[in-house]
């Protein structure tokens, strides 16, 4: 081979080890700080998720009223379907109230035992019973008491049959909210925050109670009938006058029970 076309491998670079970082005095403390803090903050969560099993008193009281102003309540038992579903120790409580009008009103308080499935959002069941959710939105009730209680507000609608093989559509005011221990909301996702920070930091496991309060539209059911509007003002009233009954924040003191 020709000296000069020869090439040469370059030897490799010495390889160099690289210089390790001793940790100083103020490093070294700030890291075992550091851990301790870690340590610290594990230890408190562990000893305030103590004892989360145990169920707090509910914020309401499993009593309605057999009359409201000029509305007349009669007691409704627990159907077939509810008692296969719900949890053994889910407290049901439902009252329909009828005026001289012929107008009609269903109040029900669901109360939660110690599983939480008896209580959910009610948008989830309402379409498998044929209902059509409509354009709702939140409402704030003045109470008596000078608070303010935030409801839900469902438009439904659907075709009922009002007699063989004759169909109509009717409509339907559906208003609901959640009650756990000194705490309402309209909010399903605020009730499951607080139900999972109260639990931790609180201590506190609420038994959550949902309450229903609803209507048919009267004008969807005969001539002359409630509009949409005069039924909704129909169940705030009937919600500011029945909520002192049963929602202890409401309710005077020595009547609250436990």
């Amino acid at each position: 081979m020709n000296a000069s076309t020869q090439t040469h491998a370059m030897p490799d670079p010495p390889e160099t080890e690289t210089p390790r970082r001793s940790l100083s005095p103020a490093g070294f403390v700030a890291r075992l700080l550091a851990a301790m803090a870690a340590t610290a903050i594990t230890i408190g969560f562990c000893l305030k998720a103590a004892n989360l099993n145990t169920i707090s008193e509910p914020g309401v009281v499993m009593t309605l009223p057999d009359r409201i102003g000029d509305f007349t309540g009669r007691k409704e038992v627990m159907s077939e379907s509810e008692k296969r579903i719900l949890p053994g120790d889910t407290e049901i409580l439902r009252k329909r109230y009828t005026n001289s009008f012929g107008d009609q009103i269903t109040c029900s308080i669901v109360l939660s035992g110690g599983e939480k499935r008896s209580i959910h959002r009610p948008e989830i069941c309402l379409p498998s019973q044929g209902w059509i959710l409509g354009a709702g939105g939140k409402i704030s009730v003045p109470l008596a008491s000078g608070r303010t209680l935030e409801v839900t507000d469902l438009n439904l609608s659907r075709q009922a049959e009002i007699q063989p093989g004759v169909f109509r559509p009717i409509r339907s005011q559906f208003l609901y909210w959640f009650v756990g221990k000194d705490i309402t909301t309209s909010d399903h996702m605020v009730r499951i925050l607080r139900t999972s920070w109260d639990r931790v930091y609180h201590k506190i496991n609420h038994r959550w109670a949902y309450v229903l309060v609803t209507s048919l539209v009267g004008d969807s059911l005969r001539e002359g009938g409630m509009t949409d509007e005069q039924t909704l003002k129909m169940l705030e009233k009937f919600i500011r006058d029945i909520v002192p009954f049963f929602q202890k924040s409401e309710m005077p003191p020595e009547t609250r029970g436990s």
